[in-house]
């Protein structure tokens, strides 16, 4: 079942709403039933953790127990020792959650919820157990009961009614990822696919293979018979990732050619329409189609290898991409019917996985992570001054909830936009729960009709949570409104304690605000340049490595940060000179660099100075753009890149290794200088001009 483009409602988001209410229902009764201090929060826990998918309700509940358990023993050790110091009370808990965010903000997979909640649950229960400190441990072990409960009954129910596995979900995503990839490579042979739109269809596939990367997390704790198909998942992602650039570069050099007057030959033309046609066949594709399609790409090499003209040394350029092409093509059909299969063996025979092998390598930001705990950190600590200065009664949940808002929101480029939004769901969630308590809960008597009178507004709420445009408003709404509610096993009438404890969590909200304003609010446009700076400061240090180690790690993470490039594109104002932005150069210009590393042992003394030279200059280009973001490369970098193509024109004055040194020069001269005239190596003296 497809999930509604907007905020319509569908039968999964139905099932999912029931589901998780019945998993919330069930864990307010067994708290209420064992006696527990505050059984809302395990009701409420139940709307925090539930996900569509039960992989990544069980992937994310482990994780958040441990978080939990951790946590609370950190309270069992501060609040004894810190209890008539509460000034240091204070600080330790607010330090503890600045480091645990940090350290959270530094894994982004399923991992990172353990220390985020070993972070604000100490918050939690060490700001409540200030005024009662004799009660710390039945505090801590309440929370974590009411908590664990909370966990446990959304994933009993996630896994066993209508559970939705991750495994077709994630085969329903490879099958729109090959499409999109596979429209994307019949533009780019056909010689119809523009700058702008490939660079959009790039983006796309990057966001794509991001999101495949996030769902295999979950593969592990699946109960399908895709579990098994991580490993194949995993190099299928390799895949993937060489797909974006590849299809970049084949791009570029079908569009020199045919800015040529002259035009793309007919053998080559011919070429590209059988591998275009091949593609377009998907699953009919046969293996036996792309060893033809091999010979046929061996064949016009040999035909252009030994010429030394800058248009045939484009085609030499062209055949070796078009050959990797082939083969990362067929390997990605061969993977696909083995994870369709889930029979968990991996291909025995796969043409172009090494240059990409390893496990992803995910983007990670320490600047942005250190100064989330900083702002976490100050948060709960102005407004401790602020409880402790006046005495206010509510200002240990005030506490509590600064913490747990400013982590929550600490993975967002600008968590202020959300935070805002997030502020207005507290108000409304207030007045809810204001009717609830005192215009119907008087009239509820028992439990059943406690279920009852909670089930409009709450599977509303649901089915509204798993859509993708209105879903976090309903998540606000739904888990604020029930922690609001303080469902115990009297009803507390106290309209006075109600608002101010309600209250509290409004200026928590706003306290947030300011303090992440403060220390992390960045607008959009700088969000794309410090992934941009990113990417150029990788490159440079790619410059000065004597081998290619890194090289998969580099690739793999400059297409991570591809995908992440989407949505603060999407953010930019309409006029942003970054919308043009091509990343893909970069990444482009990153591969062609490793390759230079990767081959340098097997190179000539002539050659190695060569790619010396070579790097010097890169290296000085790219760090200009670290202190410049508009800053072109120099002119004497494309003369020696022309310089050396010339020196490596010919066969005959190059070694094996040469001519993959030839591949990147070409290659360079298309990222850095694609307005560079042709020109004949060795047959004109006359300098090109960019």
């Amino acid at each position: 079942m497809n999930k509604p483009a907007h905020g319509r409602i569908g039968w999964s988001e139905v099932i999912f709403s029931l589901k998780t209410f019945l998993a919330s229902m069930l864990a307010l009764w067994i708290a209420c039933e064992f006696g527990l201090a505050k059984p809302y929060w395990a009701m409420a826990t139940v709307y925090i953790v539930s996900q569509p998918l039960s992989g990544a309700v069980t992937s994310k509940a482990l994780y958040r127990v441990g978080g939990t358990f951790l946590g609370a023993l950190i309270t069992l050790v501060l609040v004894p020792k810190l209890v008539n110091a509460p000034a240091l009370l204070c600080l330790a808990l607010a330090l503890w959650v600045g480091f645990c965010l940090f350290i959270s903000l530094l894994d982004r997979t399923p991992r990172s919820y353990l220390f985020m909640l070993a972070g604000y649950t100490a918050a939690i229960i060490g700001f409540a157990g200030v005024n009662n400190p004799e009660l710390i441990f039945d505090t801590a072990s309440s929370r974590v009961q009411e908590i664990t409960l909370g966990i446990v009954c959304a994933a009993v129910v996630s896994r066993v009614i209508f559970p939705r596995h991750v495994g077709p979900v994630l085969t329903g995503r490879i099958e729109a990822w090959l499409g999109d990839a596979g429209q994307w490579a019949q533009d780019v042979l056909s010689g119809q696919a523009k700058a702008g739109q490939s660079r959009a269809d790039a983006r796309r596939m990057a966001a794509d293979t991001i999101g495949l990367v996030a769902l295999a997390a979950y593969l592990p704790y699946d109960t399908s018979s895709h579990k098994q198909a991580r490993e194949q998942l995993n190099i299928l992602e390799q895949h993937m990732t060489a797909l974006v650039p590849l299809l970049s570069a084949v791009g570029d050099r079908i569009t020199a050619l045919q800015a040529d007057a002259r035009g793309l030959p007919a053998p080559l033309q011919a070429l590209l329409t059988d591998i275009s046609n091949w593609i377009a066949a998907g699953r009919e594709g046969r293996e036996a189609t792309a060893k033809q399609l091999q010979l046929e790409i061996s064949r016009l090499e040999k035909s252009v290898e030994s010429r030394s003209g800058w248009r045939d040394l484009l085609q030499f350029n062209l055949c070796a991409r078009l050959r990797n092409l082939v083969d990362v093509w067929e390997d990605c059909l061969v993977l696909r019917q083995a994870i369709a299969t889930g029979n968990g063996r991996t291909p025995g025979h796969l043409n172009a996985a090494a240059r990409f092998a390893g496990e992803p390598v995910l983007h990670l930001d320490a600047r942005v992570a250190w100064i989330s705990g900083l702002a976490a950190t100050a948060g709960i600590l102005i407004c401790c001054a602020f409880w402790i200065g006046t005495g206010w009664n509510e200002g240990g949940n005030a506490a509590q909830l600064t913490a747990v808002f400013c982590c929550i929101f600490s993975s967002l480029d600008n968590p202020v936009p959300t935070l805002k939004k997030h502020t207005w769901c507290l108000v409304a969630a207030i007045g809810i729960a204001t009717v609830y308590q005192f215009a119907i809960f008087p009239a509820v008597d028992g439990f059943p009709l406690l279920v009852l009178v909670l089930s409009p507004f709450l599977l509303a709420g649901g089915a509204f949570m798993a859509t993708p445009i209105l879903g976090f408003p309903a998540f606000a709404l739904c888990v604020n409104s029930i922690l609001f509610l303080n469902l115990e096993s009297s009803l507390n009438l106290d309209f006075q304690f109600f608002l101010n404890n309600n209250l509290a969590a409004v200026i928590a909200g706003v306290l947030a605000i300011v303090v992440v304003t403060m220390f992390r609010a960045i607008g959009a446009e700088e969000g794309v340049v410090k992934l941009l700076r990113s990417v150029w400061a990788d490159v440079a240090q790619l410059t000065s490595r004597r081998e290619a180690g890194g090289t998969p790690a580099f690739v793999r993470r400059m297409v991570d940060r591809l995908g992440l490039l989407v949505p603060r594109l999407v953010a930019l104002p309409a006029g942003s000179h970054l919308h043009a932005s091509d990343m893909l150069s970069d990444i482009r210009v990153g591969l062609n660099i490793a390759d230079l590393q990767r081959e340098r042992a097997g190179l000539s003394a002539n050659e190695i100075e060569i790619t010396d030279s070579l790097l010097g200059g890169l290296s000085r280009h790219f760090r200009d753009k670290l202190a410049d973001a508009k800053a072109r490369p120099s002119p004497l970098l494309l003369t020696g890149i022309d310089d050396a193509i010339a020196r490596l024109a010919t066969p005959r004055d190059r070694s094996p290794a040469g001519t993959t040194l030839l591949h990147a020069l070409v290659g360079l001269r298309r990222c850095l200088f694609p307005s560079a005239r042709f020109f004949e190596p060795g047959l004109s003296k006359e300098r090109p001009r960019s």
